[in-house]
């Protein structure tokens, strides 16, 4: 297969086969002969005529149809040198790399948002799916994609859309497993070193050096990279020889920015002095993640519109209200981490009201992360709710015990929705805050190898309305 030969006769290259067309080729990941061989007759309905794909289908072949195909023991390596061959090896856009254990997705998304409305063309691609300029183009499978749909969906924004700043969500697994391929970043944001993914790095050491060997690999020498988070000095030490790094906070205190907490559900923003902003909100991560996209766009010298930057706009699944009169107050949230629970949850503590928490964990993932969750869950609540997340292959009441034993005032109620009805019974019982935690913006639940259709944001919506003044 002349794959170069192929691309000037006006081919182009799609891991999706939804997106397949007569001038497509096909590059597939798979490895399951059930699943290639539907994938086959979805090519001759789409009349695809080449497919790239493992080499341990070479047998599986359906030789009667009109099919060329190409066989690769390495894909990942191999989706690295189709790259190159259909993608612009130097992008015309400047690309941001955003990674971290939690607030990638805001960051990111918000940041996205915050230069279109500044009228400078960017694109998005993410945990939220692609967009450029100010449109969602489509929905993503992983936080980063599969190389070639990245590589794709940055030659869209670039060539359709004109952007000027692509902003990447890069994750550890996206790394290890090559998803990034050969880009190199021209300016970088690293949120925060905490604990997830153990299940998949194996330990919380071989997890951080992922996360410092991707900045490391995929960032341009001597770009600008701004840490929102502390971390610890060995890794500093390691990304400040290759790029000029700033810490939020130390740039906070240089530059005479100040948050003044004024109690419940106000903080004040103040720069040299000035108040800048009101926000009804406690000094949480949503502000702090707001300042970290003001600090980054001072920092490669873009012209600020504050008004823009510090608009305060709810990325869905991200302390996302669903529900907030009459004294009570309801958020879902995507924290499903330690860390993230504890930035969620810790600045209300001085708010004297009822705090219900409904959480629960994933099967087949980092098992240590979950009494840590469950004590950080104790400490800012009054009362916890267990429930399924996505328990996988586990057995769904054994996850839930694991936490329940680190709760003091819980309830286990495995069915997610009869979860979710119990915390607003038991808020329109009392003046209080209901918080939803660990699925966020998702729309189903894996039980096993079945998907089932579900939405924490679409079902709370529907109860709230029942909520009792």
């Amino acid at each position: 297969m002349d794959l170069t030969k192929l691309k000037h006769d006006g081919y182009n290259l799609k891991s999706n086969w939804q997106e397949l067309n007569s001038k497509s080729i096909f590059f597939t990941y798979t490895k399951s002969i059930k699943k290639f061989e539907e994938l086959e007759i979805l090519c001759i309905k789409k009349k695809c005529n080449y497919i790239i794909c493992d080499y341990s289908l070479k047998k599986s072949i359906n030789k009667k149809i009109d099919i060329k195909y190409s066989f690769h023991k390495d894909l990942k390596d191999t989706a690295i040198y189709c790259s190159d061959i259909f993608y612009a090896k130097k992008n015309i856009a400047k690309i941001i790399l955003v990674t971290g254990t939690n607030g990638k997705t805001s960051i990111s998304y918000n940041l996205y948002d915050i230069l279109n409305n500044m009228n400078i063309k960017s694109a998005y691609v993410g945990t939220l799916g692609f967009y450029a300029s100010g449109k969602k183009i489509k929905n993503l499978l992983n936080t980063t994609p599969d190389l070639i749909t990245l590589m794709s969906s940055i030659n869209e924004a670039e060539k359709n859309y004109k952007c000027k700043y692509i902003i990447i969500e890069a994750s550890s697994i996206g790394f290890i497993e090559k998803r990034l391929g050969k880009i190199k970043a021209d300016i970088g944001i690293l949120t925060n070193l905490t604990q997830d993914h153990l299940d998949y790095h194996g330990s919380l050491l071989n997890y951080h050096k992922s996360k410092i060997s991707l900045l490391k690999k995929h960032l341009k020498k001597d770009s600008t990279l701004l840490i929102q988070d502390k971390i610890q000095n060995n890794y500093h030490i390691e990304l400040n020889k290759k790029f000029n790094t700033t810490f939020q906070s130390n740039y906070m205190k240089e530059n005479n920015i100040q948050l003044i907490d004024n109690g419940y559900f106000m903080t004040k923003l103040s720069i040299d002095d000035v108040i800048i902003k009101k926000f009804n909100l406690p000094n949480n991560f949503i502000i702090k993640n707001l300042l970290t996209n003001y600090i980054f766009l001072k920092l490669i010298k873009i012209k600020l519109n504050l008004k823009i930057i510090f608009n305060y706009k709810t990325v869905k699944g991200r302390h996302h209200v669903i529900h907030n009169k009459f004294n009570k107050l309801v958020i879902v949230d995507y924290a499903h981490t330690p860390d993230g629970i504890y930035n969620l949850l810790s600045p209300y503590k001085n708010i004297k009201c009822s705090k219900i928490v409904i959480f629960g964990c994933g099967g087949d993932r980092d098992k240590g992360k979950r009494p840590k969750m469950a004590k950080v869950v104790n400490k800012f609540s009054n009362i916890q709710i267990i429930t399924d997340d996505n328990p996988r292959n586990e057995n769904p009441k054994l996850i839930r015990n694991s936490l329940i034993k680190y709760c003091d005032n819980s309830h286990d109620i495995g069915n997610r929705l009869s979860a979710i009805k119990k915390g607003f019974n038991l808020l329109n019982k009392d003046l209080g805050i209901l918080f939803i935690l660990g699925k966020g913006h998702e729309e189903e639940q894996l039980y096993k190898n079945k998907l089932f259709k579900f939405s924490d944001i679409r079902e709370s919506i529907k109860i709230a309305k029942t909520i009792n003044s």
